[in-house]
């Protein structure tokens, strides 16, 4: 008997696509090629440390509090303070990122002319070019030079390892060209969407405030291991998919068919609906076969690699006490690092006793060379902008090393109108789905609410 549905690949969003299709009485196979379950989701105790080795904290969204509920994990779950500032690093010291109004007149990050030219923004000419404009082209025009260089430019590094000059805003920050075109600038839109939102919806059920930043007691990982233990069986590790066919004539009940190696034997399944949760490449290359029109489009999509160095220091090496997030830095800050993020600031038992553990990344799409130094290099690099920035003594102490060859896809120019193409090609594709970061939304966030779109639409099929 054919299943419902079958799920390639375990990362967040192929594990919380199955979760939810097997919640909602469909029969399922999850197939994954490691033996590892949550992609680049990976925890790890090092010697009293605990460390991310893929992200390090996730923003409690619906969904995500939804489905912890789902989990029965709510009980480990942890948060930041919500107040925590995040800090960047301009002229030689860490400035908080302005968070309210008051905040934003009083902060030194930004000149006043910059404050002034940001408050001009409703009086900027709306653009009316068609096609994508860059995240750099659209910020210098709307809101400054100076806030492309010390707020958003150092955002995108950190946040995507990207380049401004190349990302499209209306892949990576949809919203804001939305805003300009609705409304003639950002605030009008704005203000306009907000109106519209208030007027058109309930009362939200919960605050999301307090989960600004969430993890687990035991690291990241507790989500994936949660969500993989309830599959049960109907969860496949180390199954090399070898093929895939689409017999779009036959029955809809057993429309795929797939073909994959587990253990040593071949085994062969079919489905009424494919659901593919792989990055890019993998996607891909699994349905050039069944999907060439899909594949060649999805096929050169980039990713940025990236470095995770975590250091340890003593609480005694500190000159400043590590009261925020963490900081990031422009790239005319003269640092190569991009980033640090302060674990053992932000949630507890990632330290032991009197030490702290600050996770630091290095490379992105602005510095591709970084990912191939050495450890003593990486950590050479690492500590000297530590202590140019902190004014950290001493040595560190070293804690492993992770590099991703392929850790964010880059939406870059065109991105937007390549997805466009992407959702078009899958109307004509019944019961075939896409599921990853590489579409719309690179946040863990992102990849659960897409996840669970998926396994509804999938229901449908």
């Amino acid at each position: 008997m054919a299943l419902h549905s079958i799920i390639i690949g375990a990362g967040i969003a192929g594990l919380v696509t199955a979760s939810h299709l097997q919640q909602a009485g469909r029969t399922i196979l999850l197939l994954e090629n490691s033996k590892h379950a949550g992609g680049v989701i990976k925890s790890l105790d090092a010697d009293g440390f605990l460390i991310e080795r893929g992200p390090n904290s996730l923003r409690g969204t619906h969904e995500f509090l939804d489905l912890l509920e789902e989990l029965g994990l709510q009980d480990e779950l942890v948060t930041g303070d919500a107040t925590a500032p995040a800090y960047v690093y301009v002229d030689g010291a860490l400035h908080a990122v302005p968070m309210s109004p008051p905040a934003l007149i009083k902060t030194k990050l930004l000149s006043i002319g910059a404050k002034f030219r940001l408050l001009g923004e409703p009086f900027i000419k709306a653009r009316r070019e068609a096609g994508e404009e860059s995240v750099a082209s659209f910020i210098e025009r709307r809101l400054g030079r100076q806030v492309l260089e010390r707020l958003v430019s150092p955002f995108v590094s950190g946040v995507y390892a990207g380049d401004v000059e190349q990302l499209s805003v209306q892949a990576s920050f949809a919203k804001l060209p939305e805003f300009e075109i609705a409304g003639g600038s950002i605030l009008r839109g704005a203000l306009r969407a907000m109106r519209a939102g208030r007027n058109g919806q309930a009362t939200p059920k919960r605050s999301l405030r307090p989960y600004r930043l969430c993890s687990f007691r035991r690291g990241l990982e507790a989500l994936p291991g949660r969500l993989a233990k309830s599959l049960g069986e109907n969860f496949l590790r180390e199954a090399q998919v070898t093929s895939i066919r689409d017999n779009n004539e036959a029955n809809s009940s057993a429309r795929f068919e797939v073909v994959f190696e587990h253990q040593g034997t071949r085994h062969t399944v079919a489905a009424a609906t494919l659901i593919v949760a792989t990055p890019a490449d993998a996607a891909a290359l699994l349905l050039k076969e069944c999907a060439p029109e899909i594949a060649s489009l999805i096929a050169d999509i980039p990713y940025a690699s990236l470095a995770s160095v975590p250091l340890a220091y003593r609480q005694e090496q500190l000159a400043r006490p590590l009261d925020g997030f963490g900081f990031l830095a422009p790239r005319s800050a003269g640092l190569r690092t991009l980033g640090s993020v302060w674990n053992s600031s932000l949630f507890p038992e990632r330290a032991p006793a009197g030490w702290v553990c600050l996770t630091n990344y290095i490379g992105g799409a602005t510095d591709r060379e970084a990912i191939t130094l050495s450890d003593d290099e990486l950590i050479a690099t690492v500590h000297q902008d530590l202590h140019k920035v902190l004014g950290l003594t001493g040595e560190p102490r070293r804690l492993p090393i992770t590099r991703h060859q392929r850790a964010l896809p880059q939406y870059i120019l065109g991105h937007a109108a390549r997805i466009t193409a992407v959702e078009a090609a899958l109307q004509n594709r019944t019961g075939l789905f896409l599921s990853g970061n590489y579409l719309r939304g690179i946040s863990l966030g992102d990849s659960i609410k897409q996840a669970m779109q998926v396994a509804e639409k999938s229901c449908r099929c």
